[in-house]
């Protein structure tokens, strides 16, 4: 979660009340504000029969999409036209902070604190696993969940391709699995994904490591600083191939491409997806850079783990810089195909999968 900013732009906040949840959705949504409820089915008992209801799955909750300021006013409307007490459910209060404001009643201290924000991706990650059919998801209520956080991954491949949370145990599973929490009001965990589709971002003993460091320099780079590299050769490598004609400074650039080869080449990553990515990045950079026996060094084992990756848009990702750096055909043309099965209407991450693909193709055919 993060705190408010100064700058009033529109945010996921959260909204509790003691009305139907969907009563609130409804009036958010004729006043032009993005929200969402979370439903779900449950078995209630009605004039002695029990019937399956199509319930909220945190009654009293409401997700809203708008600037705090339209919201605030939203809450005193419903106040002042229907009665209707609606509260931004808030930040917890940290012994610091009930420490800090001794004397004050537990409700002042709870109005001082900042509003709960769920960040854009988080919640595109809640909503899409919320909207999945039940018998591939579970809520999760505080209770279920170890309070201990897990290690960040992303899925690659599946119905949840391109999804991240933690991956923690729950009670009455055997496995870990992929929850999307949301503070500790309420967690929903994607069922049954194959470990092979599992990306480790960032490790739950790195988040120690960066709390506990006493200094700022560490030993070894974390699989985060790694990514972080990576992305900055890739995009680096990418705007060199396909726009040298227009830069302004190539020296510059490739003095850029060659401080992040330098702290790439060597290193061995343990996850296959970030091993993959490592070794496609150096592909491009040697190949940015005219260094074609270094590249040649590293283009059988991009090709080889970049192939071992199940199907996903990462995967993809992978072959058309691969077709970029090597002039390959082949590997533009395997993109394509998995671009010509994606269901429709392509996510953010699939449209800007084709409008790569289109470029490369361009590229690729003048060249030529």
């Amino acid at each position: 979660m993060s705190m408010s900013n100064k700058k009033d732009v529109k945010r996921w906040y959260v909204l509790n009340s003691r009305k139907d949840s969907v009563t609130i959705e409804e009036q958010l949504k004729m006043d032009g504000i993005e929200s969402f409820v979370p439903m779900r089915y449950e078995k209630k008992e009605r004039g002695g029969k029990v019937e399956r209801v199509y319930t909220p799955a945190i009654p009293g909750f409401v997700f809203a999409r708008e600037q705090r300021s339209v919201l605030a006013d939203f809450i005193k409307e419903m106040w002042a036209m229907h009665g209707v007490k609606v509260y931004f459910a808030r930040e917890h209060a940290s012994s610091q902070d009930m420490g800090s404001q001794a004397g004050m009643s537990a409700r002042q201290i709870f109005q001082n604190l900042d509003p709960l924000i769920v960040p854009d991706k988080q919640m595109e990650d809640f909503i899409f696993i919320c909207q999945q059919d039940e018998d591939k998801i579970r809520y999760l209520q505080p209770n279920e969940i170890s309070l201990v956080p897990g290690d960040k991954i992303r899925i690659h491949g599946g119905l949840f391709d391109g999804r991240e949370g933690e991956l923690i145990e729950v009670k009455g599973m055997k496995k870990k699995q992929l929850v999307v929490r949301i503070s500790d009001m309420l967690a929903v965990a994607a069922v049954n994904i194959e470990p092979k589709l599992i990306e480790v971002i960032e490790r739950r003993s790195e988040k120690e490591d960066k709390q506990n460091a006493d200094s700022g320099q560490a030993t070894a780079l974390t699989e985060r600083e790694v990514r972080e590299y990576v992305d900055s050769l890739n995009e680096l490598a990418e705007n060199y191939i396909l726009h040298q004609d227009l830069l302004a400074d190539k020296a510059d650039a490739v003095v850029r491409m060659k401080i992040q080869l330098n702290r790439l080449t060597g290193l061995v990553a343990k996850d296959k997806f970030l091993k993959a990515g490592v070794y496609v990045s150096l592909v491009m950079g040697y190949a940015a850079t005219d260094r074609p026996s270094e590249m040649k060094q590293w283009k059988e084992k991009a090709l080889h783990f970049a192939e071992k990756l199940p199907e996903s848009i990462f995967k993809s990702e992978q072959r058309l810089r691969l077709a970029l750096a090597l002039n390959d055909t082949d590997c533009l043309e395997k993109a394509k195909a998995f671009i010509r099965e994606m269901p429709r209407p392509l996510s953010i991450k699939g449209n800007k999968l084709v409008k790569k693909c289109e470029s490369i193709e361009r590229f690729l055919h003048n060249k030529a």
